[in-house]
C-alpha cells in the first residue's frame, strides 16, 4: 500500500545521515523492504513507514532520534511486532525505530537478583541463559507462534516494558513493572536518561511506573535493569475438566479463597482446545470439555505436593468433572507448551482473528465469559477464550473471515462489546496488550475528560512536538 502521508521535507536527509551512522544495512527505505513493516500483530490495520532503522547502541539510538526530532519526523518504536493493539504499526507514517540489533544480554549480578539487558532482547532468552544458575526472569508470556519449533518466544524486553505485559506467571509474581529495577532511556530529543539502577527503592515520583505501559508515546526504552529469582525445586501440574464454562470461570476464585497460590492458573474453552489439538503441538487435552484449566504449582517436593492435592481437591469441589495431577515434568512441559501455541493454533478453525485483551475482577469472571460468547454469537462469529484465569485477564479471539465482506468490521465491533462490558463489570479495556491504535476511541469508557487531559499534559512534558507513536492511545 502506498503512504498516504506526505513524506516530510527532511526525510532524505534523514536517511543519508542515519546511513551514514548505521551503515548501508542498518537503513531500509525500499518499497519492498518496508512492506515486510506494514503491520504488527494486530493483521487488521496496516500503515507504512518511510524508513526503518537499527541502531545497536544506546548511542547509535540516541543518535537517531536526535535526527528525527531535528527533522520533524514521526517515530515508531518496534521489537519483534508482536503487538496486538497496532502499538507498533506507522499509522501516520514516520520512521520506525527496531530494537532487533540492540539484542545483547550484558550483564547478570546474582549478588543483586538483577540482569542488565538490551531492549532487542527476547523475553525467553534471559531464562535459557539463567537456567544453569538456577535462576529465572518471572515473565512468562502467554503465547508462542506455530512457526517456531523451538518454542522460543519472540517478544522482546523492550516491548514488554511499553505494554507492561503479564503473562502466564503473573499471578504469583505480577507483571512487567514488578520486574523492573532500572531504565536507560532516550527522549524525543535524543537525551539519553537512567532511571533507577540496581537498588530495591528510589525516592521521588515512580518515573519507571510512568514509562512502563507508556506504549513509546513518551520515550524510547533502550536497556533495562530486570529483576531475578532462584528457581523453585519442583513444578507440578493441574489440569481441571468442566462441562460447564460458568462453573470453571467461578472454580478460579474458589482455587484464590482457598489460599493456594498457584504460579500460574489459565483457562481454555472447547473451541481453544479443539484448535489447539488439530495442530503439531496437540498435548491430549481433552477435547470434549466445554473449558478446562491449567494450574501450575511450585515449591519443595513435599510442599508441591501438598499444594497441588488442596487445588485439585478444591477444582473436585468446584464442578470439575475430572482433574489430573501432572508430575512428570516432560509431559507438563508439553502442555504448557500447547497452551501457549494457542494464539497461533486458531488457524486450524478459522481463518482471521481479533483477539482482545479485557481484565475484569476474578469474581466476574464467569459472567464475563458469558458475555464474551453472546457478543460474538450475535453477529454470526465464534469466540474462543484463552487467558489468565490468575488476575481476571481475558483474551476472547473472535474468529472471522475477512473474504466475507463485513465480517472484520463485525469482529471488530463484537471485540469492543465485550470490552464496553469488561469496564461495567469494574474492569479494564486492557490488561497487557495497551491501547494502542485498536482500542484507543474506547479511553472514554475508563477515563474522564479531565483525567485524559492531564495524560496529554504529561505526553506533551515528554514530547512537545508530540512525535512518539503518534495516532496511539488518544481518542
Amino acid at each position: 500500500m502506498a503512504n498516504p502521508h506526505t513524506p516530510p521535507s527532511g526525510l532524505q536527509q534523514f536517511i543519508k545521515k542515519a546511513r551514514e551512522l548505521l551503515g548501508e544495512r542498518g537503513v531500509l527505505h525500499e518499497e519492498a523492504d518496508l512492506i515486510v513493516y506494514e503491520q504488527d500483530g494486530t493483521l487488521a490495520i496496516r500503515g507504512r513507514a518511510y524508513a526503518v532503522v537499527f541502531p545497536r547502541t544506546v548511542e547509535e539510538m540516541s543518535k537517531v532520534v536526535e535526527l528525527a526530532y531535528i527533522y520533524g519526523i514521526p517515530i515508531v518504536g518496534r521489537g519483534s511486532g508482536t503487538s496486538l493493539s497496532g502499538g507498533a504499526n506507522p499509522v501516520k507514517g514516520g520512521v520506525i525505530i527496531s530494537t532487533a540489533w540492540m539484542n545483547k544480554i550484558l550483564e547478570i549480578d546474582l549478588a543483586n537478583e538483577v540482569a542488565v539487558v538490551q531492549a532487542g532482547v527476547i523475553n525467553d532468552w534471559i531464562n535459557s541463559y539463567l537456567t544453569r544458575m538456577g535462576y529465572q526472569y518471572p515473565i512468562d508470556l502467554g503465547y508462542q507462534y506455530m512457526a517456531d519449533p523451538g518454542s522460543q518466544r519472540v517478544s522482546t524486553i523492550g516491548g514488554n516494558i511499553a505494554h507492561n505485559s503479564g503473562g502466564v506467571k503473573c499471578f504469583k509474581y505480577g507483571v512487567t513493572v514488578n520486574q523492573l529495577r532500572g531504565l536507560t532511556i532516550v527522549l524525543p530529543n535524543g537525551e539519553v536518561r537512567r532511571i533507577g539502577g540496581k537498588e530495591f527503592e528510589q525516592p521521588g515520583y515512580d518515573l519507571i511506573g510512568l514509562l512502563t505501559g507508556s506504549e513509546g508515546t513518551l520515550a524510547f526504552i533502550a536497556e533495562a535493569v530486570v529483576r531475578i529469582i532462584p528457581t523453585y525445586e519442583t513444578t507440578v501440574t493441574i489440569i481441571a475438566k468442566f462441562d460447564d464454562l460458568s462453573a470453571a470461570g467461578r472454580a478460579v476464585s474458589a482455587v484464590i479463597a482457598s489460599g493456594a497460590v498457584p504460579v500460574a492458573m489459565e483457562l481454555m474453552d472447547k473451541l481453544a482446545v479443539e484448535a489447539i489439538e488439530s495442530g503439531p503441538y496437540a498435548a491430549g487435552l481433552p477435547k470434549d470439555a466445554e473449558a478446562i484449566l491449567l494450574i501450575q504449582v511450585e515449591g519443595s517436593p513435599p510442599g508441591a505436593a501438598e499444594e497441588s492435592a488442596k487445588v485439585a481437591e478444591v477444582l473436585k469441589k468446584s464442578g470439575a468433572v475430572g482433574v489430573e495431577v501432572v508430575v512428570d515434568p516432560a509431559i507438563a512441559a508439553r502442555i504448557w507448551a500447547a497452551r501457549k501455541q494457542a494464539f497461533g493454533a486458531m488457524g486450524y478453525v478459522g481463518p482471521n482473528y481479533v483477539v482482545e485483551d479485557g481484565t475484569i475482577p476474578r469474581k466476574k469472571l464467569a459472567e464475563a465469559l458469558m458475555i464474551a460468547r453472546a457478543a460474538g454469537a450475535k453477529r454470526g462469529l465464534r469466540v474462543a477464550n484463552v487467558f489468565h484465569a490468575g488476575d481476571g485477564n481475558l483474551h476472547p479471539l473472535i474468529l472471522y473471515d475477512e473474504r466475507k465482506p463485513g465480517e472484520r468490521e463485525k469482529a471488530i465491533e463484537a471485540g469492543e462489546e465485550i470490552l464496553e462490558a469488561c469496564v461495567e463489570l469494574g474492569g479494564t479495556i486492557t490488561g497487557e496488550h495497551g491501547v494502542g491504535y485498536m482500542k484507543r476511541k474506547l479511553l472514554p469508557k475508563m477515563y474522564t475528560k479531565e483525567e485524559i487531559e492531564l495524560m496529554k499534559a504529561i505526553k506533551t512534558a515528554f514530547d512537545p512536538k508530540w512525535l512518539m507513536n503518534p495516532g496511539k492511545i488518544f481518542p
